[in-house]
């Protein structure tokens, strides 16, 4: 039986307070120490720091919510939600949830009206000046955990197999992800193409924290790591640039720097450029993921969800042509391949 329009609204009026009782789970870590024997209320609270009363009422919503279950007793029982909750297993969305509900992300959204009426989310979001990585360069565990909820977003649904899939990347001997986060992508490319080289450039902060990130998993030895400033120079000399989840993170203007500064590295004609990005492809607000991302990010770091065509035009401004367009099946990203100009020199 299909909910009421009633229904249906007031599940969107008080949508929030279930975004921040998960927030709230996955923050004090409640589903490792469930998981760990700590399952009580009591003991909960104990464990970490909390007022056992607080703590029950949200409890009491996290089990309406189907994260756990409690017996007569009082003690907890993971459900198959809530075990998505705990950190470090396969298909965690721990990190994921404590981003979505961490002041920099969340409070911004209760200042929606505002960016209606102006525009704009400068003065809004901490992070519509700078961008969220360098906002977050002196927040260490911040920093972190943003990185952390990138990658489980990512492999949520298998996305960077799935990329390593589609495209042809064995042609290339030596491909750089600019941006790249921990590499998983990278590292899901070289996995099927053992001639490959594969180069992670991204900010200082973030490569220093790889090896924290992936104390499980060393990069492979074809994988290296450079630190650097994308909007500032990029290596050249490589077969392939990759950057994916980038551009709708920034303005047009610091997209266009940044295209340019690929554009420029990129030395020989054979050279190309994969973009893997969100794509808008239905304008008129049926495409409910496309259209609550581009306004997120819209509102956070004045970045946007584009169409093909706008991607095409954006390419275009920077020097660059795009050439293939590909679905990423089970996704909503696509894969944009492009190349230098024709009549521009390399």
């Amino acid at each position: 039986m299909s909910e009421s329009p009633r229904t249906a609204l007031f599940r969107y009026i008080y949508g929030n307070w279930s975004t921040m009782v998960v927030f709230v789970y996955a923050e004090l870590g409640i589903a490792d120490h469930v998981w760990e024997g700590t399952v009580t209320a009591d003991t909960l609270a104990a464990a970490t720091g909390t007022d056992t009363q607080a703590l029950t009422r949200v409890l009491n919503c996290a089990q309406a919510l189907g994260l756990h279950s409690i017996n007569p007793d009082g003690e907890l029982t993971l459900a198959p939600t809530g075990e998505l909750l705990r950190s470090n297993v396969p298909g965690s969305l721990r990190d994921a949830a404590r981003l979505n509900g961490a002041d920099f992300r969340y409070q911004p959204w209760g200042r929606l009206l505002e960016y209606v009426r102006t525009g704009s989310g400068r003065g809004l979001s901490p992070t519509w000046e700078k961008g969220t990585i360098p906002y977050l360069n002196d927040k260490s565990e911040a920093l972190k955990m943003f990185e952390a909820a990138m990658s489980q977003l990512a492999t949520h649904t298998d996305e960077d197999q799935i990329i390593a899939n589609q495209i042809d990347w064995g042609r290339f001997s030596s491909i750089i992800d600019i941006g790249s986060g921990n590499g998983t992508l990278l590292e899901a490319i070289l996995g099927r193409h053992p001639d490959t080289h594969g180069t992670l450039f991204d900010v200082p902060e973030v490569i220093n924290n790889i090896s924290t990130q992936r104390s499980f998993n060393p990069l492979p030895p074809r994988l290296r790591s450079i630190a650097g400033n994308f909007f500032e120079a990029i290596p050249d000399g490589f077969d392939a640039y990759l950057m994916k989840n980038i551009l709708h993170n920034h303005p047009q203007r610091q997209c266009l720097q940044l295209l340019r500064n690929v554009a420029g590295s990129m030395t020989r004609r054979e050279t190309r450029l994969f973009l893997i990005e969100f794509s808008r492809g239905n304008q008129n607000g049926t495409d409910i993921l496309g259209c609550f991302t581009d306004l997120n990010l819209n509102l956070l770091v004045g970045g946007s969800v584009r169409s093909i065509e706008g991607y095409r035009t954006l390419l275009q401004h920077a020097g660059l042509q795009l050439g293939a367009v590909t679905n990423v099946p089970g996704t909503e990203r696509i894969i944009l391949e492009c190349k230098v100009s024709e009549g521009r020199s390399v």
